[in-house]
C-alpha cells in the first residue's frame, strides 16, 4: 500500500485538460501528489525520475502518440506495473477501440463527471493494491514491491547488485510440452532462486517475480558470484527431468521458431544479467531498467546457461553451460 499522497502523473497536451482532472481529484478527501506532463518524452523523464503511482493519459496527446506511450509504459521491465487510465475524448456513436491491443487497466470517458473520476480512480488504486505483489503461480512479490526494493537501494547510496532471471528457449517448451508443465519449471526457478538466496541469511536480501519467465534477485555485491554459479549449477543438472526420455537422449525438442519453421531447440537454460552500481553511480531507477535491458540481451546471446555482470566499461563474463 502506497504511505502518503499517492502520486498520480496527468499527461495532456492541452494545460485546460490537465486542470479538469486535478480539480475533480483534489475534490477527494483521499489526498494526492499529482502532477503533469505535456509530451510522451516529458513523462517518460518524470516516471524515470520520480514514478507516480498512476498514470492518466488523454487520447488528445498527439496523433497516435498516446496509443505508443501507452505500450512503452507496460513494456518497460520495471515500470511495466504502473495502472494507466485512458481519458477518452467525446467521439460520439460507433467509437470503439482495441482493449487486447491497448495496455491500460481503465477509461474516462470526456466529458468528466467528478464523482465518477474520483471513483474510477479510486478503483484502480484499490484493484492494484490487490494485484500488485503476489504472483500467483510463484506466490513471489512482483512489480511493485520489486521496484520499491530497487529504488530503496538507489536511496540508501550503499553498493549494490540486481540480478535480472530470464529463461531460454522457454516458448519451444511450452509449445511442446504445453503451459501446465512450462509452469513446473517457472515454480522450480522459482524454488532455485529462493533457496540460493535464503542461504545467505542477509537482510539486504530479495526475491521477486516479474512475470512469466523473468525474475529478480538482489543480493550483497560480495555474494553474488556464488549465488549465480548455485542457481545455474542447480537449474542445469534439474531441467532434464522436466523433458521426456526421448527428448533426453536427443538433447533437444523438435518446435517451431518464430518464423514458423521446425527447428530443434536445446534444453530451457538460465541467463542471468546483472545491473551494478558499484563502478558508477545509479542515481535513478530509470537507469536499473535501461542497463538492464542491455546486459539480458548480451547474456541470451551466450549459448546455454550464464550469467553476465555490467561494469561500465570492464565487463565480467562467467560461462557455466557444459
Amino acid at each position: 500500500m502506497t504511505h502518503g499522497p499517492k502520486k498520480v502523473l496527468i499527461i495532456a497536451r492541452d494545460s485546460s485538460d490537465e486542470d479538469e482532472i486535478r480539480r475533480m481529484l483534489e475534490g477527494q478527501g483521499e489526498r494526492f501528489l499529482i502532477y503533469t506532463a505535456q509530451s510522451s518524452l516529458q513523462a517518460l523523464d518524470i516516471i524515470y525520475s520520480d514514478p507516480p503511482n498512476l498514470v492518466i493519459i488523454n487520447q488528445s496527446l498527439h496523433e497516435e502518440g498516446w496509443k505508443d506511450l501507452c505500450k512503452r509504459i507496460k513494456a518497460d521491465t520495471v515500470f511495466g506495473h504502473l495502472p494507466i487510465v485512458l481519458v477518452l475524448q467525446d467521439s460520439g456513436a460507433g467509437f470503439e477501440i482495441d482493449w487486447e491491443d491497448l495496455p491500460v487497466d481503465d477509461y474516462l470517458q470526456k466529458p468528466l463527471i467528478a464523482g465518477e473520476t474520483r471513483s474510477r480512480v479510486s478503483l484502480v488504486f484499490a484493484r492494484t493494491a490487490r494485484m500488485r505483489d503476489a504472483n500467483p503461480l510463484t506466490h513471489l512479490p512482483g512489480n511493485y514491491s520489486i521496484m520499491t526494493q530497487i529504488q530503496g537501494r538507489i536511496d540508501s547510496g550503499s553498493p549494490f547488485v540486481v540480478a535480472y532471471v530470464d529463461l531460454d528457449h522457454f516458448k519451444s517448451y511450452n509449445d511442446k510440452y504445453g503451459f501446465l508443465r512450462g509452469d513446473e519449471i517457472l515454480k522450480m526457478t522459482a524454488h532455485l532462486l529462493t533457496n540460493s538466496v535464503r542461504k545467505l541469511d542477509s537482510p539486504d536480501a530479495f526475491v521477486g517475480h516479474v512475470g512469466g519467465d523473468d525474475f529478480v534477485f538482489i543480493v550483497p555485491p560480495d555474494r553474488l558470484d556464488g549465488v549465480c554459479e548455485e542457481i545455474i549449477g542447480n537449474f542445469d543438472l534439474i531441467v532434464e527431468n522436466f523433458y521426456d526420455e526421448g527428448d533426453r537422449v536427443r538433447r533437444c525438442i523438435d518446435s517451431t521458431n518464430r518464423k514458423g519453421e521446425k527447428e530443434c531447440f536445446p534444453f530451457v537454460s538460465i541467463s542471468i544479467g546483472v545491473v551494478t552500481n558499484e563502478h558508477k553511480p545509479i542515481k535513478h531507477i530509470g537507469q536499473v531498467s535501461a542497463i538492464a535491458a542491455e546486459v539480458k540481451k548480451h547474456v541470451k546471446s551466450m549459448e546455454g546457461s550464464n550469467y553476465y555482470t555490467d561494469l561500465r566499461g570492464s565487463q565480467l563474463k562467467v560461462k557455466q553451460n557444459a
